[in-house]
C-alpha cells in the first residue's frame, strides 16, 4: 500500500471539471505526478471517453449548453464549442494524432456537455526508468495526455557514457524503443544501453513523430546512482551538459542541485559561473566575485597535492579562465596536455592555444594536424577545414573535409550547408564543393535517426531538411553556372524550387531565369516571393535590380493560391481548452479565451522570455502593423519570468508593437496548446480551434494573416470535414 495520502474523489472530480481554484488545481496536478493510484482514477475517465467515442455525437438542443452551464452576471463570455466541426475532426486524416486516438478534439462537444472540458486534459505524464541489469533499461510511461488512447508509442533516448580516454561519446548515444500499451494510458518497453551509461534523457511521441510529450520541455531523465541512491558525479556532470543545450537557466538549477551533493567539485562551480553569466569575466570586464576567487584558490591548492584526473584538470583551468586567473588557468592547461595528451579536454586546450596564437594559417594548420593525430576530435576537424578554405589549398581541404565527414554524430544538415558555402566561395575549391554536394544529395534525411532533436517533430525536421537540400541545390546551380554548365544549373535550380518555400530561394531562381532569358518562369517565381504575406526583415529583391519586373495581378493570384495550398498541409483542427488560466506580471489573471479576445491569435509560448530569439522579436515587430490591420492578435506567454540576472529579451523599446509577456505559472496554457519544448508557435482561430503548432514563426505568421483575411476559409472548412 502506498504511503501517500490520496486525494478524495470529490476533489478529483472538481479538478477534472475545472472547478478548483488556481492553488488547489496546482496542488492536485503536482500530486498526480507521483501518485499511481490517483492517476488510475484519471484513467477511468479515459475508459469512459473511449466508450463515448463509439457513440454518435448528437447536436445538442438549442440552449442546452446555457442551461447546464449558465453564464453568471458579469462573467466572461462563454467559450465557443464548434460542435459540428469538432465532431468531424475526429475522422480527419491529417490530424497530428489519428482520428480514433485524438479524443479531445474528436469529442469536444460531448465532453463539454457531460464531464467538462478540462477532464480530458487532467493530470500529468510520467516516464520511469528501471535498470534491471547492466545494459538493460526498462521504461514505463503513464499518461492522461492525448497519447493515452494510442495502441503504441515510441520513446527516443540520448545517453552519455564516460570514456576514460576522451570523456566523450564512443557510440552514437541514441536509441529508439517502441512502447506497448498495457492499459489505457499505460505503456512499457525495454532498451539496451552500454553498461557504462550514466545519464540518459528521453521523450515520448506518437508513432507519426508529430506529437511529443517531453515532461513540460525538460525531457525525462535517467541518472545512474550509487549504493546510497545518490546520483553519481558523472551522471550529474552529463545532466548539466545536456540541460545547458536546452536552457542556461535550467542548467543553473540542475548545477545547483548537483552542488548540494558534490560541493567541492570545480566542474560544477565552473558550470554554475558560466551559465549564470554567459561569458568569461575576461570578456565582460567584471571583477571576480570574492567567494569564487577564494574557492578556486582552495581547490587549486588541494589539487596540486594529489593527482587529479583530466576532467578535474580541465575544470580547474576553465574555472580559472572564467574568473580571469590566467596563472592558474595556464598551469592546469599545461598539466592536462602533458599528462593526458590524447584526452578530449587536452584537445580542446590545444585548440584554444592554436586559435589565440599569432602564427600564420599554414602554421596553425600544422599544429591542428599534430593535435588531430593525437586525438581526432570533430572540433579540430571543423577548424582545420575552415583554415584550409582560407588558404585556398585543395589538397588540404580534401584532407580536412574527409576528417570532418568521418564523425556524423557531431554534424547536422545546417552545418553541412555552412561548410559547403565556405568551399563554394573559393574558386579553387569549386570541384571539391560540387563533389561534396552530390554526396550530401545522395543521402536521405532519417527522421527516426539521431539528427532529429528529442523535442523536434518529424514535420519540422523534414521541413528543415528540405530547406537544407534546397540550399545545396542552389549552391550546386551556382557552381555549374561558373563552369558553363547551364543545363545542369537549370536542373539544380528547379530541384531547389521543388524543395523550398523560401522567398529568398524563389528570388535567386528568378534572377537566374531572367538572366537566361526565361522571363515567364522568372515572373512566376518572383510572384511566389511577393505573394508571401510575411514582411521580411530585409527586402527579398535588393533595390536597383532592374531585372525584377513587378508581377501582374493574375500571376499574383495564382501565386497566392499556391501558398494557400502549401500552407494547408500545416493546418490542424484541434479543440483548445479556452479556460486555461494565465496572468500578467502583476498577477492579474485571465483565461486563454479572454486573452485571445475571440480573434485569430498567434501565440508564442516559451519556458522563459529570454529563450525567444531576438530574430523572432524582429520578425514580429516587422509584421505587427499587418497583424493589427487584419484584426489578428499576438500573444506572448512564458511559464515563468526570467531570473533577475537574465537579459530581458522583450525589451521596453518594443512595447508599442510587441505586447508584454503573460505568464503560465500553472502550465495550463502549455497543456491546452499541447506544447512540448522551450519555444513554440501556435495559431488559434476565432472559434477557439488550434490551427498550427510548430517551430517556424514565419509559417505561423503566414497562417495567422491568411486565416484572418479569409484566404484559408475554404481550406479550414475542408480540414474540419474531410473523412
Amino acid at each position: 500500500m502506498e504511503s501517500c495520502k490520496h486525494i478524495d474523489e470529490w476533489t478529483l472530480n472538481r479538478y477534472a471539471d475545472g472547478e478548483l481554484s488556481g492553488p488547489s488545481a496546482a496542488a492536485v496536478r503536482q500530486h498526480l505526478r507521483s501518485c499511481a493510484i490517483c492517476r488510475r482514477e484519471v484513467r477511468l475517465i479515459r475508459e469512459l471517453s473511449a466508450a463515448l467515442r463509439a457513440l454518435p455525437t448528437p447536436n445538442p438542443p438549442d440552449g442546452l449548453f446555457e442551461e447546464i452551464y449558465p453564464q453568471e452576471a458579469g462573467s466572461a463570455a462563454a467559450i465557443p464549442f464548434p460542435v459540428a466541426e469538432a465532431q468531424s475532426v475526429a475522422f480527419s486524416r491529417r490530424l497530428v494524432l489519428s482520428g480514433g486516438a485524438f479524443l479531445i478534439a474528436g469529442i469536444a462537444a460531448v465532453l463539454a456537455l457531460t464531464i467538462g472540458p478540462e477532464r480530458a486534459m487532467a493530470g500529468a505524464s510520467t516516464l520511469r526508468f528501471h535498470r534491471e541489469e547492466p545494459g538493460a533499461l526498462t521504461l514505463r510511461y503513464e499518461t492522461v495526455s492525448p497519447l493515452a488512447a494510442e495502441p503504441g508509442l515510441r520513446a527516443r533516448l540520448r545517453y552519455w557514457v564516460p570514456d576514460s580516454l576522451r570523456f566523450a561519446q564512443t557510440e552514437p548515444g541514441y536509441r529508439v524503443v517502441e512502447l506497448s500499451r498495457e492499459d489505457p494510458g499505460v505503456f512499457s518497453g525495454a532498451v539496451g544501453l552500454p553498461p557504462g551509461a550514466v545519464y540518459a534523457v528521453a521523450a515520448v511521441e506518437h508513432l507519426d513523430g508529430n506529437y511529443i510529450d517531453s515532461d513540460f520541455g525538460r525531457s525525462w531523465e535517467y541518472l545512474k546512482t550509487d549504493a546510497e541512491g545518490r546520483a553519481t558525479l558523472d551522471a550529474r556532470l552529463y545532466q548539466v551538459l545536456a540541460t545547458a543545450d536546452l536552457s542556461p537557466a535550467r542548467a543553473v538549477e540542475v548545477t545547483g542541485q548537483a552542488l548540494s551533493e558534490y560541493p567541492e567539485r570545480p566542474e560544477l562551480w565552473a558550470a554554475l559561473l558560466l551559465y549564470e553569466r554567459g561569458a568569461p569575466l575576461e570578456d565582460t570586464g567584471e571583477t571576480p566575485p570574492g567567494a569564487h576567487g577564494e574557492r578556486l584558490e582552495r581547490m587549486d591548492a588541494a589539487a596540486r597535492l594529489r593527482a587529479p584526473g583530466p576532467g578535474e584538470m580541465h575544470a580547474l583551468s576553465l574555472y580559472a579562465r572564467l574568473l580571469g586567473r590566467e596563472d592558474i588557468e595556464a598551469y592546469w592547461r599545461s598539466e592536462l596536455t602533458a599528462e593526458h595528451p590524447r584526452h578530449e579536454y587536452a584537445s580542446q586546450a590545444r585548440l584554444r592555444t592554436i586559435l589565440r596564437s599569432s602564427t600564420s594559417p599554414a602554421e596553425k594548420l600544422d599544429a591542428l594536424d599534430r593535435s588531430w593525430r593525437l586525438a581526432p576530435m570533430p572540433s579540430v576537424a571543423q577548424v582545420g577545414l575552415q583554415l584550409a578554405q582560407e588558404v585556398s589549398d585543395p589538397a588540404l581541404t580534401r584532407v580536412w573535409l574527409e576528417r570532418y565527414a568521418s564523425d556524423a554524430v557531431f554534424r547536422d544538415s545546417r552545418l553541412d550547408v555552412e561548410v559547403t558555402e565556405g568551399m563554394a566561395e573559393v574558386p579553387a575549391l569549386g570541384a571539391i564543393a560540387e563533389e561534396w554536394i552530390l554526396q550530401q544529395l545522395n543521402g536521405q534525411p532519417d527522421w527516426l535517426g539521431p539528427d532529429r532533436p528529442l523535442a523536434g517533430t518529424r514535420a519540422n525536421f523534414e521541413a528543415e531538411a528540405a530547406e537544407s537540400l534546397a540550399r545545396l541545390q542552389v549552391l550546386l546551380g551556382r557552381l555549374r553556372l561558373t563552369r558553363g554548365d547551364r543545363a545542369g544549373a537549370f536542373d539544380a535550380f528547379e530541384r531547389a524550387a521543388e524543395l523550398s518555400w523560401n522567398p529568398r530561394v524563389f528570388v535567386e531562381l528568378a534572377r537566374f531565369h531572367a538572366e537566361a532569358g526565361s522571363s515567364t518562369r522568372a515572373a512566376q517565381l518572383l510572384a511566389l516571393a511577393q505573394a508571401d504575406p510575411v514582411i521580411p526583415l530585409e527586402p527579398h529583391v535588393p533595390e536597383g535590380e532592374d531585372w525584377a519586373i513587378a508581377p501582374t495581378e493574375g500571376r499574383l493570384a495564382v501565386a497566392r493560391a499556391a501558398w494557400r495550398e502549401h500552407l494547408a498541409a500545416s493546418l490542424l483542427a484541434e479543440w483548445v481548452n479556452g479556460s486555461a488560466r494565465l496572468a500578467t506580471a502583476s498577477g492579474k489573471e485571465s483565461t486563454l479565451h479572454e486573452a485571445t479576445g475571440g480573434d485569430v491569435t498567434l501565440v508564442i509560448h516559451s519556458l522563459q522570455p529570454s529563450l525567444v530569439p531576438s530574430e523572432s522579436f524582429d520578425l514580429l515587430e516587422a509584421n505587427a502593423a499587418n497583424l493589427g490591420a487584419e484584426g489578428a492578435q499576438m500573444l506572448l506567454v512564458a511559464v515563468e519570468p526570467d531570473p533577475p540576472n537574465e537579459t530581458q529579451t522583450g525589451a521596453p523599446d518594443r512595447a508599442d508593437s510587441i505586447p508584454p509577456f503573460l505568464y503560465d505559472g500553472r502550465s495550463e496554457v502549455w497543456e491546452a496548446l499541447g506544447a512540448w519544448k522551450g519555444v513554440q508557435c501556435f495559431v488559434v482561430d476565432a472559434t477557439g480551434i488550434l490551427r498550427y503548432r510548430g517551430e517556424d514563426l514565419a509559417t505561423a505568421l503566414r497562417l495567422t494573416l491568411m486565416l484572418r483575411d479569409g484566404s484559408l476559409s475554404s481550406l479550414t472548412q475542408l480540414k474540419g470535414s474531410e473523412r
